[in-house]
């Protein structure tokens, strides 16, 4: 019987570390969303001239006809309503007062003065969990704690 408690307790510890892998994960694969989304308006606002739609030869080597790859598409062609939210934006959604980026998230779609949907509110997500990422790492901003307790604030003006 001793056996058989060494292993549940050997069990439950495995599951445990499996468990803080997946938040991880699931962390990193947010924070990489952001950054490709980051990254990809950057390249569009840079190439705006080009035309992301594939060209025939293109559309025959990957074995579809442009017309057949172009019908299914419905549904990402709605367009998003929410406003750009540069490198200016996100510093004045701050306090003094350190705070989760959940109030952060609440003031930013106050500001925007949007009710965005489900997919919009995820790209809003994405884009300040991106901003605050990047702008802790540069020392712009105080960023305290870890992970989902982590909490933002501005930084003290020295005069």
């Amino acid at each position: 019987m001793a056996n058989i408690g060494s292993a549940a307790q050997a069990v439950k510890l495995e599951l445990m570390h499996a468990r803080q892998g997946m938040e991880y994960y699931a962390k990193l694969v947010e924070n990489l969303e952001g950054v490709l989304e980051t990254l990809t308006n950057i390249d569009g606002t840079s190439t705006s001239g080009r035309s992301k739609a594939p060209t025939a030869k293109a559309a025959k080597t990957s074995g579809r006809t442009t017309s057949k790859s172009k019908a299914p598409a419905t549904r990402n062609t709605r367009q998003s309503r929410l406003p750009p939210t540069g490198r200016d934006f996100w510093p004045t959604l701050l306090t003094d007062t350190p705070q989760p980026a959940s109030e952060i998230f609440k003031a930013a779609l106050n500001a925007l003065g949007v009710k965005p949907s489900a997919e919009d509110r995820k790209k809003l997500a994405q884009r300040m969990s991106n901003a605050l990422s990047v702008m802790s790492k540069n020392g712009e901003i105080n960023a305290e704690g870890k992970h989902r307790e982590r909490l933002y604030s501005k930084k003290a003006v020295v005069h």
